[in-house]
């Protein structure tokens, strides 16, 4: 299989990290790509980075514009792409050299619509990946119940590579972080078949200094994105609500354990009255966690209520637990 696929790196001052990350693509042993290097009003060298790169290799295009975020950038990416298949690499991360060999070979196997890839945490320590040749093949249910699960498949974009049918009619929700709780639910509804490879492609650097690196109240956009996946699945996917609407409190409770931890970033309690509102409008019943932990079950139970969210938050704090 020789279809060409585009790969959008959205760019943001990561003058230290880019070649890491563009070289991994260039030196791809699948050579049918069309690199779009999105500038993203990059205040270092990064755009000259860019240029650079585009006169030394034919495939690379550069999109420079003003600084509207990583989902403005994605977007401009998306608009100038013009392959079969779509797949988002973040600046910062590098990918295994055989990740696109590997992927378009199992797409091409198992006629299907897209590909995820397993991803390893990496700092500037030594690690050793997974080399695994297993694979699985889901379907969009399956997918979708593993992002709820948040095993495998995962909701973060950047770990797959997508048949450009499936994203028909998709944009990422500017002004986001965590936008890919937006998005991938409802391309993975679009596919028929998903193959998740177990070996580990994808390399997610942690630096302390990124987008997520930090708590702030725009953290809270994930609540928005889980609640969203919920009310789609509870009319698309019903076996998975109940699944679904549990993940939503378990995310309410981590939010607020985080706004209780950083009083800073929530000086006029906009974030922890949010976070009571999203848990207060989703009731939890007895028979939806009867077969959940007890103490789990406590914590379903008496968070159903504004002052019971409060009380397990402060507890699980003091306790360490779950931050």
């Amino acid at each position: 299989m020789d279809s060409l696929i585009s790969v959008i790196v959205p760019i943001y001052n990561v003058e230290k990290y880019l070649d890491r990350c563009v070289e991994s693509i260039i030196n791809q042993t699948y050579k049918n790509l069309e690199i779009i290097l999105v500038d993203d009003g990059s205040p270092d060298n990064c755009p000259k980075m860019c240029d650079d790169y585009a006169k030394k290799d034919s495939r690379i295009k550069v999109v420079h514009k003003e600084n509207g975020g990583l989902s403005d950038a994605r977007n401009a990416g998306m608009e100038v792409a013009t392959g079969e298949f779509v797949s988002f690499i973040d600046s910062d991360d590098w990918i295994d050299l055989e990740t696109f060999s590997l992927s378009m070979a199992k797409i091409e196997e198992c006629n299907a619509q897209i590909v995820a890839f397993n991803i390893i945490n990496v700092s500037d320590k030594p690690f050793i990946p997974n080399l695994s040749n297993k694979y699985e093949v889901v379907d969009s249910q399956t997918a979708i119940e593993n992002t709820i699960d948040d095993i495998n498949i995962k909701t973060v974009v950047w770990n797959k590579i997508y048949k450009r049918s499936v994203l028909q009619g998709l944009k990422f929700r500017k002004d986001k972080i965590n936008e890919d709780e937006f998005f991938t639910f409802y391309a993975l509804s679009k596919a028929k078949k998903i193959v998740y490879l177990y070996r580990q492609c994808y390399y997610y650097y942690q630096r302390s200094n990124s987008i997520m690196g930090t708590y702030s109240l725009k953290r809270l956009d994930m609540l928005d994105g889980v609640k969203e996946r919920m009310e789609f699945v509870k009319v698309n996917y019903p076996e998975l609500y109940v699944k679904a609407k549990l993940s939503l409190c378990s995310c309410c409770v981590y939010h607020y354990q985080m706004l209780l931890k950083n009083k800073n970033a929530d000086n006029d309690n906009y974030g922890k009255k949010k976070v009571k509102e999203i848990r207060n409008s989703v009731k939890v019943s007895s028979s939806e966690i009867k077969y959940k932990k007890l103490l789990d079950r406590f914590i379903f139970k008496i968070s159903n209520f504004s002052f019971g969210l409060e009380l397990v938050c402060r507890i699980r704090n003091w306790l360490k637990v779950g931050i």
